[in-house]
């Protein structure tokens, strides 16, 4: 780009126009007048010398479009385009390539190598901000269609699961006549449907506390409860404080079992509103890690909660490690928790085991 493509004197008003870019230009008296005129209009600027200085501040940085200077010494714009579209998390950035009217053979191998346009030198400034404007609104419709199509994604494998897993765990806990081996059917069905890696099974008594039945952890072998025949040490959770009488919702299991509302925490280490003293000292303890808590009421038909389900540390298998709990996930082990509250309801009036 030639110092005479840009003339000061053709500034634009500002318009409120938004989106975060990146120059590319070796020509540093047209890096600072174009970034000038953009800043004006609202887009946040960043301006490098050569293609080496854009990948490296790519990789820094988020930026929503790069304007890429054609000719360049040595790493030309088309080289510096071609490395932006072989690295999976830049090909999606969009890149408006500035070339001289001379350049047509140039610019057809940057629009095949991947750039979403270009304009030509000397350039009129309201071209050259509409074209900008039109390529941050495709990637913003692309980025939407995407979400869209992950949600329809998400909605499709939540039926899938509700068909194929939580509706034939529920029959089996219908159909369940020992109350301990009900007790693993919820929670082990619970841990596979979402990947955790341990989880807690509370119920309600009628001193309005949540007594702990089962507790299980994969990573730290723990069986207690339940089938195992381990008692739990943990003394109940009180829904109430016993001196105030105020509601205990600073212990997420009680605010679950209070509100009867689902609590989805990514990580319990950076949350506000809980306390999570206890599972801290449990943690320096067994040399664990608590991260991701997905926290579920088990609510009869008439509403009233009988228990709370906790889980713990969903894994990612391919990336082997602890994630967030998928909040597609969350609605499927919602609908286990009113099936198995069910179950629960109805357990007295079944058979038992002999």
């Amino acid at each position: 780009m030639s110092e005479s493509d840009l003339q000061a004197g053709q500034a634009i008003p500002p318009n409120g126009k938004s989106g975060s870019l990146l120059v590319v230009d070796d020509n540093p008296l047209n890096r600072e007048r174009l970034a000038n005129r953009l800043r004006g209009q609202g887009y946040s600027l960043t301006t490098v010398g050569d293609g080496k200085e854009a990948l490296d501040e790519l990789e820094r940085e988020s930026f929503d479009l790069v304007l890429l200077d054609s000719l360049m010494p040595g790493m030309s714009g088309a080289d510096a385009l071609r490395e932006i579209k072989s690295r999976e998390t830049l090909r999606d950035i969009p890149v408006i390539m500035i070339s001289g009217l001379d350049e047509i053979e140039t610019v057809a191998h940057c629009i095949d190598l991947g750039a979403e346009d270009y304009v030509s030198s000397p350039f009129d400034p309201v071209l050259l901000t509409a074209r900008i404007d039109a390529c941050l609104e495709n990637r913003r419709l692309r980025e939407q269609e995407a979400l869209f199509l992950d949600q329809l994604r998400k909605e499709k494998d939540h039926s899938d699961q509700l068909v194929t897993v939580v509706i034939p765990i529920g029959i089996s806990l219908m159909r369940e006549p020992d109350f301990n081996r009900l007790l693993e059917k919820i929670l082990v069905g619970a841990k596979g449907i979402s990947a955790a890696d341990g989880g807690t099974f509370y119920l309600l008594n009628d001193a309005r506390e949540l007594e702990f039945v089962m507790l299980r952890n994969d990573s730290l072998k723990i069986e207690l409860g339940g089938t195992s025949g381990e008692p739990i040490p943990f003394p109940p959770l009180k829904l109430n404080d016993p001196e105030t009488g105020e509601p205990n919702h600073s212990q997420v299991a009680c605010h679950v079992a209070l509100t009867g509302k689902s609590v989805n925490i990514p990580d319990a280490y950076h949350v506000d509103g809980f306390d999570f003293h206890g599972t801290k000292e449990f943690d320096k303890k067994m040399g664990y890690r608590s991260m991701s808590f997905l926290t579920t009421p088990l609510k009869s038909e008439s509403g009233k909660v009988i228990g709370v389900l906790q889980l713990i540390n969903a894994q990612d298998s391919a990336k082997r490690k602890v994630v967030p709990f998928d909040p597609s996930l969350q609605t499927s082990i919602e609908s286990l928790s009113r099936l198995a509250a069910a179950a629960l309801e109805s357990y007295e009036d079944r058979p038992r085991a002999t």
